[in-house]
């Protein structure tokens, strides 16, 4: 039998780790000066009329750093030795004299940076001594060898970005055990990223290549712009994204064809049919849409213009589909009434069978048909349906969700219950405004709140929002969901809601301009046919539920719990998604068990509260007990929500006696 991949592999690393010892040694064997070296270097470039300054002189062995030596340009001494090389922006070709470089003993730094260098990258790998190399906006190419990383041991700061590099990032990029700087953007690299990246690395970038794949856990640590401009690589999975590149056939290229072909005969039916009907729109049903072929499952779509871009909005014309009667024609007078058709707490302000029903008027009286010429644009898809922003002709802007599975009560008690939740108030939650009953669909509409939720600004485009939440900010999020929470379940009690809210997740805290936090989408427990939606409501997640148990009350203070966990540690839960995050629970089980606990919280708050510690160890050990899968052990809501609350005003105390003043 002859010898595995993995026995090659171990050779070329033998291989490697000799060539590193004994390359340089020889170097120095043949008595190659400081000088001597510089001048082989210089003989590897092209177009070196700016190093011209590189000459041998009538003492030819005296190293450039000596006392009285001419200068040298772009090399750096230090204690009489070449200790530096920067040769940045000086329109060098050809390739660099990696043997030549070996004999400088003391050489730490190198700088080729904005050159011109093409071919593979050079063997530095070999420079075992290197602390820093930059070696950006060249065109080196081809792939990063995986004897590449393991022998740099004492490297700190690499700068590869810029080049035409290829293939995969090498997993032996975890040896590199020194390495603090690592920028690989604006290259052409493709796969999936390693395993996991250095222990001491503080900086990444891989954007703008052609990367795929799911982000490792390991990398989440480092700022989401370093990973953008990859296409198909996702920092946190969301339902409907594609993370994985298609594969081009010899198939899929001949039906890309077809399709091509069927859609241009398409093309030129409809301009046919269009000049037919004198450039008016064709009618369908009574509304207008813009493709005949429309369905209630794809809303018809239209081009606006915002400013410089263009930007994908939805009509929301299907919303009259397959309601009991239209309100989009007839006279002035009649068309206004019904344009305001709805119910406000259940009498009727107008309009017939399958209107809009107002439950809450606080952003005014509103009908199906302002809806439905609203302009509007999805926004996001969850476990009870796709939501969309609709903004009204009087420029209110609401949310429109589309729920598919609220199915298990009778029309008599899902009204019942729609008022009801309407008329709950609380600064620390969002009931809806309205709703649109139909059998196999209901439309539920809230107000719209600019900032969005707590899982986009905690895991998504880290912007000014993000800067934003600090730890005062966190902890106000955290007193303000605990506080609301807390109030669901004393109203909701004993009403026919086992789990007063039943979706608590981070994704349901929408967040007010104050970074109040709102709870939306409560209440709906009881609503859900969960034969059809098994996975549909977060609370169906708690181990008990998962085990085949009833869900009860304590099932909203496991999802608390998550949500506490997810604002301490800065990280996406698993919980919410398998494929992709952190299994926060046992993350901080383990973390707990070793004594480990500060390596949980996010880096970024710990650097800039480092005296916040205590308090947030006290809000790990409340989050603990939430997620607790003994329910005898696990608190209920008011008692959770008081040690969260008492713990806050400890901390904010502390926060304003460490303050600057």
């Amino acid at each position: 039998m002859g010898p595995s991949p993995h026995h090659h592999h171990l050779l070329a690393l033998l291989v490697a780790g000799i060539a590193a010892v004994v390359l340089p040694l020889g170097g120095a064997a043949e008595g190659m000066s400081e000088t001597e070296a510089l001048i082989h270097l210089k003989k590897s470039f092209s177009n070196s009329s700016s190093v011209s300054s590189w000459l041998l002189t009538d003492n030819g062995g005296q190293s450039p750093c000596a006392p009285g030596s001419h200068e040298w340009h772009g090399v750096v001494c230090g204690r009489g030795k070449v200790t530096g090389l920067r040769l940045s922006g000086l329109q060098l070709g050809g390739t660099i004299d990696v043997d030549a470089l070996s004999s400088f003993p003391d050489l730490r730094s190198v700088s080729f940076a904005g050159n011109n260098f093409t071919g593979p990258l050079p063997s530095f790998h070999r420079l075992t001594a290197l602390k820093s190399m930059f070696l950006s906006d060249n065109k080196f190419n081809g792939a990063i060898p995986d004897e590449f990383f393991p022998n740099l041991n004492h490297l700190k700061k690499l700068w590869l970005d810029g080049n035409e590099l290829s293939g995969h990032i090498p997993a032996s990029l975890a040896e590199a055990e020194a390495l603090i700087e690592l920028h690989l953007e604006r290259n052409k690299f493709t796969g999936e990223l390693p395993p996991a990246p250095p222990p001491a690395l503080k900086a990444f970038d891989v954007s703008d290549n052609d990367l795929d794949g799911v982000v490792p856990e390991a990398f989440r640590r480092f700022d989401v712009s370093g990973f953008r401009g990859n296409q198909y690589l996702c920092y946190v999975p969301t339902p409907g994204q594609t993370c994985k590149r298609p594969e081009i056939t010899p198939e899929s290229t001949n039906w890309l064809g077809v399709v091509l072909a069927m859609l241009l005969a398409l093309a030129i039916v409809i301009v046919v049919v269009f000049c037919a009907c004198g450039g008016q729109p064709v009618r369908v049903h009574g509304y207008d849409h813009a493709h005949k072929g429309d369905t209630e499952d794809t809303p018809p779509v239209y081009m606006v213009k915002q400013g410089s871009s263009t930007a994908q909005k939805r009509s929301m014309s299907w919303l009259g589909r397959r309601t009991g009667g239209s309100s989009a024609g007839g006279t002035g007078g009649r068309h206004r009434r019904a344009s305001s058709a709805a119910k406000v707490d259940g009498m009727s302000t107008g309009g017939v069978a399958g209107d809009l029903v107002i439950v809450n008027d606080c952003k005014g009286v509103f009908g199906l048909t302002d809806l439905m010429k609203a302009a509007a644009q999805m926004i996001g898809s969850g476990g009870l349906g796709s939501a969309y922003k609709a903004v009204m002709a009087n420029g209110v802007a609401v949310v429109v969700k589309r729920a598919r599975d609220m199915n298990r009560a009778t029309r008599v008690a899902f009204e019942a219950e729609m008022k009801r939740l309407g008329g709950i108030r609380h600064a620390n939650l969002l009931p809806p405004l309205a709703y649109h009953y139909r059998k196999d669909e209901k439309l539920l509409v809230y107000e719209y709140i600019p900032k969005g939720s707590l899982l986009y600004v905690l895991h998504g485009d880290r912007g000014v929002d993000y800067a934003a939440l600090d730890w005062p900010t966190r902890l106000k999020v955290t007193a303000g969901v605990a506080r609301g929470a807390a109030f669901l379940h004393a109203e909701l009690a004993g009403a026919g809601h086992d789990v007063p809210h039943g979706n608590l997740k981070s994704s349901n805290v929408l967040l007010a301009p104050d970074f109040e936090p709102l709870l939306v989408d409560f209440g709906y427990s009881s609503l859900v046919n969960y034969t059809e939606s098994p996975a549909s409501m977060f609370s169906r997640r708690a181990p008990e539920c998962v085990a085949g148990h009833p869900a009860s009350a304590k099932a909203d203070v496991y999802c608390l719990g998550i949500v506490l966990l997810e604002i301490l540690t800065g990280k996406f839960p698993s919980q919410y998604n398998a494929n992709g995050g952190t299994d926060l629970v046992m993350w901080a089980t383990t973390a707990q068990a070793d004594g480990h606990e500060q390596n949980l919280f996010d880096q970024g708050i710990v650097t800039a509260c480092e005296y916040a510690l205590p308090d947030m160890k006290r809000l790990l050990r409340i989050a603990m007990e939430c997620v607790e899968a003994d329910l005898e052990r696990r608190p209920d809501m008011k008692q959770a929500a008081s040690s969260v609350e008492e713990t806050v005003a400890a901390a904010l105390a502390t926060v304003r006696q460490e303050a600057p003043t």
